[in-house]
C-alpha cells in the first residue's frame, strides 16, 4: 500500500472532477487509499453555493460508484458545517494521521499529473528519516532562467500547498499557535525580511493571521519550518497544475501565468546532498524577487492605476485566502 492522498473539496464541481479524474490516471493509483473531505455550507451561502455544494458532492458519490476499481479504497467525509480549508485541512490530515505514517495532500483545484503519485511517494521514502527536509512539493516555481538549474530536484526553505507530502512526525512539530510563532520570531531576531523568501509576503500573511484577518494553515508550516531551518524538496518541473485562477471571471494576466510552471509527467528521483545552497534556490529567488520585490515609486503609482498589476493581484490573492 502506499501513501493516501487526501483531497479537501468545498463547491468548485467541475475542478474537483477535473482532480479527481486526474488522480485517476496517475500511475500507482491502484494501490492507492483516497481520502476525500467534502467541506458544507456556510450559514451565509447563498441558494446557489448551496446548489454547487450539492453539485460537488455528487460529482464525488458518482466518481466513487464509478472509479473505485481505480484506487485501493475512497472514503468521503461531508460535513454538515462549513469548517473552511484551514480547519478542514488541520482536522482531516490530524485524523488520518492517526492511521497513516505519511500524508499527500491535493485541494480541489490541483490537477496532478501522471507521474504524480509516483514521486510523491518515493520521495516521501527517501527523506523519510531527514530531519531537515519538512515536505515534499510536487508543484514548481517557475524559473526565469531554467538552464542555470541542472538538478531534477532541489530544496528550498519554503513549502507549498499545490499538491504536497508530508510525515507524522514532521506535522507534529509545526506550532499552529500564532502568538507562539511571533514570540518564537522575536526570540530568534527573524524579521518580515528574513521571513519574506525572495521578497514573497509570507510575513504579512502571518500578521494577518494574527488579526484574525485570514486563515490559513500553510503560514504555520511555514514559520514552523523556519523556526527549525527546515526546507521542502521541489522539482524543477511541475507534476501538477492550478487550475483555481480561471474561477475568478477575470482576464488572465502575466501575474496570474506566474503562479503555473510548465508541467511534466515523469521525474527520475534521486537523492540529492542535503544542502539549501543549490542552483534552484538562486532562480527562484531570483523569479520571485522580479515579481514581487518593492517596485519604484513611479512602478507604484503605475501599479494602483492598472487592475492587473501585482498590486491589485496581491489583493485579489488575500481576498481567496479569506475566502478560503
Amino acid at each position: 500500500m502506499l501513501s493516501p492522498v487526501i483531497l479537501f473539496s468545498y463547491k468548485r464541481s467541475n475542478h474537483t472532477k477535473q482532480v479527481l479524474e486526474a488522480l485517476s490516471m496517475c500511475q500507482n493509483s491502484e494501490n492507492t487509499p483516497l481520502i476525500i473531505y467534502s467541506d458544507g455550507a456556510k450559514p451565509t451561502a447563498s441558494s446557489k453555493d448551496k446548489e454547487e455544494i450539492k453539485k460537488t458532492r455528487q460529482v464525488l458519490k458518482e466518481f466513487k460508484e464509478e472509479k473505485e476499481n481505480h484506487f485501493l479504497s475512497i472514503e468521503i467525509y461531508e460535513s454538515e458545517l462549513n469548517k473552511g480549508l484551514a480547519k478542514s485541512v488541520k482536522e482531516g490530515i490530524r485524523t488520518q494521521f492517526d492511521k497513516y505514517e505519511k500524508i499527500i495532500v491535493l485541494e480541489d483545484d490541483i490537477v496532478p499529473q501522471k507521474g504524480f503519485l509516483k514521486y510523491m511517494n518515493e520521495a516521501l521514502e527517501i527523506y523519510e528519516n531527514e530531519n531537515s527536509v519538512w515536505g515534499i512539493s510536487s508543484y514548481a516555481y517557475p524559473l526565469i532562467n531554467e538552464n542555470n538549474v541542472k538538478q531534477d530536484t532541489f530544496f528550498l526553505p519554503i513549502n507549498s500547498s499545490w499538491g504536497w507530502a508530508t510525515w507524522k512526525t514532521t506535522w507534529n512539530k509545526i506550532d499552529f499557535d500564532i502568538e507562539s510563532i511571533f514570540q518564537k520570531f522575536n526570540q530568534n531576531s527573524i524579521t518580515a525580511k528574513e521571513c519574506n523568501f525572495g521578497g514573497y509576503y509570507y510575513y504579512q500573511i502571518l500578521e494577518a493571521q494574527r488579526e484574525q484577518k485570514v486563515d490559513s494553515w500553510a503560514g504555520f508550516l511555514m514559520a514552523s519550518m523556519l523556526l527549525e531551518k527546515g526546507w521542502f524538496l521541489f522539482p524543477k518541473y511541475s507534476l501538477s497544475k492550478n487550475i483555481g485562477f480561471d474561477a475568478t471571471g477575470t482576464h488572465c494576466t502575466e501575474e496570474d501565468l506566474f503562479f503555473n510552471s510548465p508541467v511534466i509527467d515523469f521525474i527520475e528521483l534521486k537523492k540529492i546532498p542535503l544542502s539549501i545552497e543549490n542552483d534552484g534556490k538562486i532562480e527562484v529567488e531570483k523569479t520571485l524577487k522580479k515579481q514581487f520585490g518593492k517596485p519604484s515609486i513611479f512602478k507604484r503609482i503605475q501599479n494602483k492605476l492598472d487592475p492587473n498589476s501585482s498590486y491589485f493581484i496581491v489583493k485579489r490573492i488575500r481576498s481567496i485566502l479569506n475566502k478560503k
